[in-house]
C-alpha cells in the first residue's frame, strides 16, 4: 500500500511506540487545548446567538425596524409612493406610519410611551397575534380608540373601554392661558401582551387619529415603515440608496446601545476563550522544537538518504498539524453536539434551573469559520520548528555519533 513518506515519518515520530514520551506529552496537551478551545467558542457563541436571536423576536420583531422618511420626520405618500421602496433588498413589506412620543394621562398615573398611528386594513404588524382583548378593526378614524400594552395598562390602572388622555409635545396650541400641548381623550379598545418592556413602549392609534393629534396637514405620514428579513444586519439594508431628500431611520435609535452591549460581550468572551487556543499552539511549537532537537541525527540520515529540506518541512508539518487537525475536528463535533442539546445535557448534570430556558443556535457559517481558523492557525505554528530541521546540516549533526 502506497504511503507518502513525510506523511507515514511524521505521524511515526509522535504516534510510533518508540516516540518520546515527553514530547508525545506536550502533542496531546496542545491537541488537548484546541479541543476544548473549539468546544467552548462554538457553545458560547451558539449561546450568544440565541441570545440575539430572542432579543430580536421580543423585541425588534415589535418596535419600527425600519422607516423611510424625510429630515423633518413627515412625508407625502403620493409624492414617494410605497411602490418605490418594494424592491429595496430583504424588504418583506411596506407600510404607513404615523409615530412619535406621546405623554398619557390617566385619573391615577402619568407616563411617556410611543405611539404608533398604523393604517388597520393594510397593516401585518406582529402585534396582532399577541392580543388578547379586542382587535385592530376598533382602531376606525375619528373614534380615537387605542390599543395599549398589559403593563402600561396596569400602571395607568386602566381597562378596556376607559379613556385616557394622549399628549403629543411635537404639536402645541396657543390658548388663552398659554400654550399647551396638543391633546385627546382616546378610548382603549384593545390590550396585547408580548413582554414587561414592549408592554410598555408602545401604544397604537389609527393613523388619521395620530395625524390629528400631532397636528399634519391631512393625508401626511410620518414615514414607511419597512418589514425586513433580518434587521441584525441593518448596515446592509441603510446602505442603500434612496431618493432625494428621503433618509433611513431605524432600529439603533431606540435599542441600538443593548445589542451593540450584547455584541461587545460576544467579543470579549471569544477573545477570552482564544487565549486557550493561543496556550495550545504554543504547545506545539514547543513539543515541535523538543522533536526536533531530538531527531537531528535522523534528519541528517534522512538528507544524506536523499530527502530535500520540503520533504524534512512537510515531516514536522505533519506531526504538529495533525495535533491541530485531530483536536480542531473532535473539539468542533462535540461542541456543535453540545450546543445543540445543551438544555438537555444541563438538565441531565442538574446545572438548569427550573423554568430557565437557555437559548443556543449553532451558525454553520461561524463554525466553518473557526474550524478552518483553528487549523490555518495550527499549521502556520508548525513552519518555524520545521524550517529549523530542514536546516539541519548532516556533517554537523553527525560529528559526534
Amino acid at each position: 500500500m502506497y504511503r507518502p513518506l513525510s506523511l507515514f515519518i511524521g505521524f511515526r515520530y509522535v504516534y510510533g511506540k518508540n516516540a518520546d514520551r515527553f514530547g508525545r506529552f506536550v502533542s496531546w496537551l496542545s491537541m488537548i487545548g484546541l479541543t476544548l478551545g473549539s468546544i467552548a467558542l462554538i457553545v458560547v457563541l451558539s449561546v450568544m446567538n440565541g441570545l440575539e436571536r430572542e432579543m430580536q423576536k421580543s423585541i425588534l420583531d415589535f418596535i419600527p425596524q425600519v422607516q423611510i422618511t424625510s429630515p423633518n420626520n413627515t412625508l407625502d405618500p403620493t409624492q414617494y409612493p410605497a411602490d418605490r421602496f418594494k424592491d429595496l433588498e430583504q424588504v418583506q413589506s411596506v407600510t404607513s406610519l404615523v409615530t412619535g412620543e406621546v405623554i398619557l394621562e390617566s385619573a391615577s398615573s402619568l407616563t411617556v410611551t410611543t405611539l404608533l398611528g398604523i393604517d388597520p386594513s393594510n397593516s401585518n404588524d406582529p402585534i396582532q397575534r399577541h392580543l388578547f382583548f379586542g382587535d385592530f378593526s376598533g382602531l376606525v378614524a375619528g373614534q380615537y380608540n387605542l390599543v395599549i400594552g398589559r403593563t402600561l395598562a396596569d400602571q395607568l390602572n386602566v381597562g378596556p373601554g376607559d379613556k385616557i388622555r394622549v399628549m403629543s409635545t411635537q404639536a402645541s396650541q396657543i390658548t388663552p392661558i398659554g400654550r399647551i400641548p396638543s391633546q385627546r381623550l382616546f378610548t382603549i379598545t384593545g390590550i396585547f401582551s408580548v413582554n414587561s418592556d414592549i408592554n410598555k413602549a408602545l401604544i397604537y392609534v389609527h393613523q388619521d387619529d395620530a395625524a390629528r393629534l400631532m397636528r399634519y396637514p391631512q393625508g401626511t405620514i410620518t414615514s414607511w415603515r419597512l418589514f425586513v428579513n433580518n434587521p441584525l444586519d441593518i448596515e446592509e439594508i441603510t446602505a442603500q440608496k434612496l431618493p432625494d431628500n428621503l433618509i433611513f431611520k431605524d432600529w439603533r435609535e431606540q435599542r441600538g446601545e443593548l445589542f451593540q452591549a450584547v455584541k461587545m460581550e460576544k467579543n470579549m468572551i471569544a477573545l477570552i476563550i482564544s487565549l486557550i487556543i493561543i496556550v495550545a499552539v504554543f504547545n506545539i511549537i514547543t513539543s515541535l522544537g523538543l522533536l526536533v532537537m531530538e531527531k537531528q541525527g535522523e534528519v541528517a540520515i534522512l538528507k544524506t538518504q536523499g530527502l530535500t529540506q520540503r520533504s524534512i518541512m512537510s515531516i514536522f508539518i505533519v506531526q504538529g498539524a495533525s495535533a491541530g487537525i485531530i483536536g480542531t475536528v473532535l473539539g468542533s463535533a462535540i461542541g456543535i453536539t453540545v450546543a445543540l442539546y445543551l438544555n438537555d445535557i444541563m438538565s441531565f448534570l442538574g446545572l438548569s434551573l427550573s423554568g430557565i430556558y437557555l437559548p443556543s443556535l449553532v451558525d454553520l457559517g461561524q463554525v466553518i469559520t473557526i474550524v478552518l481558523s483553528l487549523i490555518t492557525v495550527s499549521i502556520l505554528a508548525t513552519l518555524y520548528p520545521a524550517w529549523q530541521a530542514a536546516k539541519t546540516h548532516p556533517a554537523e549533526a553527525l560529528r559526534y555519533e
